[in-house]
């Protein structure tokens, strides 16, 4: 279940959006593609999903539009030469999307905490 439906837009504001909130990189057209860190997809800037604008008020997100991937702009990168060669190599298996599972809380609280505990208190 996702938690916010995807905007529907017509291909010019897409674009235009994507042009105004990926801060990171320059999207030429619809057809620019993207490399996703977090899933390890090839992803276009047609496929993107928008999200948020809570009655028109509320901040547009962009994310991935690879199923349980919910990465944003930043992981996101040009795929270069290189890139497309490692994928064409790798197994079918492996360029899949990878399913995520949530973790519990009690296992990030658990992490989170030993993550936390390298730092000194304030004095």
């Amino acid at each position: 279940m996702q938690l916010l439906a995807p905007i529907v837009l017509s291909g010019t504001e897409k674009l235009e959006i994507l042009q105004r909130l990926d801060r990171f990189r320059k999207w030429h057209s619809l057809d620019d593609k993207r490399y996703c860190l977090a899933c390890g997809q090839i992803i276009e800037g047609r496929d993107v999903v928008v999200v948020g604008g809570t009655r028109g008020t509320g901040p547009l997100r962009l994310i991935c539009p690879t199923r349980n991937c919910h990465s944003i702009p930043m992981d996101w990168v040009i795929p270069t030469d290189e890139v497309l060669t490692r994928m064409s190599t790798l197994p079918e298996e492996e360029t899949l999307p990878r399913k995520t599972t949530a973790r519990p809380r009690e296992k990030f609280s658990t992490r989170f905490r030993k993550f936390a505990m390298q730092f000194r208190p304030a004095a």
